[in-house]
């Protein structure tokens, strides 16, 4: 048996703390602050309680439910699974039916009600290119130096909401290579892992604060 120390206590020094535990490791987890969570956890605002940090998660993270799973939350009832819809005031916009997510995606930008033909040619011959380069970019890329050359309609209302809602980060300060990795696991994979889950509970009961039951 190792003696591991994990230096951290978000969501990924929890993971790797976990995955130590069950090969029968002895894990020591040190966190700086007096709570677990990171950047994504709940927290106590005048007595409300709010959650900090990325609060919507994909069916692509597998791994990360896989997490959940493991230390006993109960995805369907802790997460609200609802199909990737990108509407506006008016509930005009992108919404993704069931169904192979690239085939949903080229459905939803063929119907869309206020983009130009040109911004659609536009989007689905860049997501091809993107495909073509196996989703990879330069390390150093921004999300906002990938996507530049698309419409401004685009980026305003696809590329930019996405971008904070997967990686908690707007797109001219997140990585463009992360970015296409989300891409790439959300609209190429298998049926339902385009979705949106939503905790219906709070960021810390869904995972930091979550006591195993294994």
């Amino acid at each position: 048996m190792r003696t591991v120390a994990i230096v951290g206590a978000g969501w990924a020094g929890i993971a790797a703390a976990v995955e130590a535990t069950l090969q029968g490791d002895a894990v020591t987890l040190y966190e700086m602050a007096p709570h677990c969570g990171g950047r994504a956890r709940s927290l106590q605002v005048d007595g409300l309680t709010l959650d900090n940090g990325q609060h919507i998660m994909i069916g692509a993270y597998t791994e990360t439910l896989r997490l959940m799973q493991l230390v006993g939350a109960d995805v369907r009832q802790l997460m609200l699974r609802t199909a990737l819809e990108l509407r506006d005031p008016e509930h005009r916009g992108l919404r993704l039916e069931a169904g192979p997510p690239i085939v949903s995606l080229a459905m939803a930008v063929a119907r869309h009600p206020t983009w130009s033909w040109r911004a659609k040619l536009a989007l689905m011959a860049q997501a091809s290119r993107w495909a073509m380069m196996r989703f990879a970019c330069d390390p150093a890329l921004l999300v906002a130096d990938l996507t530049h050359r698309l419409p401004g309609e685009i980026r305003r209302e696809l590329i930019d909401p996405l971008c904070v809602a997967a990686l908690n980060t707007s797109s001219d300060q997140a990585s463009a290579s992360v970015f296409l990795r989300v891409l790439k696991d959300a609209l190429f994979g298998a049926p339902g892992s385009a979705d949106l889950l939503l905790p219906k509970a709070g960021l810390s009961e869904v995972l930091p604060d979550r006591k195993s039951t294994r």
